[in-house]
């Protein structure tokens, strides 16, 4: 039930966002092991590695097929424990931005934002994939939405917004921008929104919808 509440209260659609993960996920695969080991010499040494990451490779993908079976049966003590574990004995994989991106889900679900927050800015920080860093970003504009902070949702918005996500920052922003009745402010969030959205998708149509309600509130106004 918690899971449906805290979802109800998100008001941008995500599946621009999750369809960038999936294809970050694509390109890296399971089980790749992010970075160079320094000082592997010879070809006995390399396979030595080679063998470890595999070993390594193994381990975390159990630990990650073990926090999405929790995830399922809303096993929230397992999940937590298992992406607790993954980002604790693998940091290097990709596993881990994706544990902490489940971590930071499990908490806004326990309404505990400030381990929510924290989880999502250990992301930023420890992720060498620009793709991940982004999506951390978009929560935690939403997160800032959601506690009507409108100047870290600005500020987030105008920080970095990379290719691909103008359009769910300029939303948030816009979400953020109505909430405080500033009408003229939103629709310039809203159009640079839709105009980086892709045509004719379900998130370029609430777009659009959120565009026209700025435009007839300013109009009566």
């Amino acid at each position: 039930m918690k899971k449906e509440q805290t979802e109800r209260k998100i008001h941008i659609a995500q599946d621009d966002d999750t369809e960038k993960l999936r294809e970050w996920w694509k390109r890296n695969g399971v089980g790749i092991i992010a970075g160079i080991i320094l000082g592997v010499g010879g070809v006995g040494g390399i396979q030595g590695w080679r063998m470890y990451q595999d070993y390594q490779g193994e381990k975390a993908s159990v630990l990650y097929e073990q926090m999405l079976a929790a995830d399922v049966v809303d096993d929230q003590a397992a999940v937590i424990d298992s992406a607790t574990v993954l980002i604790a004995n693998h940091q290097s994989s990709g596993y881990a931005d994706l544990a902490r991106l489940m971590l930071a889900r499990q908490f806004l679900y326990s309404e505990d934002v400030a381990a929510a927050r924290t989880a999502l800015n250990e992301l930023l920080a420890e992720s060498k994939d620009p793709v991940m860093q982004q999506v951390a970003r978009v929560r935690l504009a939403v997160i800032a939405l959601q506690a009507g902070d409108v100047d870290q949702v600005r500020a987030l918005a105008e920080a970095s917004a990379a290719d691909g996500f103008v359009s769910q920052f300029q939303e948030l922003l816009g979400d953020a921008l109505m909430a405080t009745g500033d009408l003229k402010a939103a629709q310039i969030a809203y159009e640079k929104a839709l105009a980086n959205a892709p045509s004719n998708s379900q998130a370029a149509q609430l777009i659009s919808a959120k565009l026209n309600m700025t435009r007839r509130g300013d109009s009566s106004g």
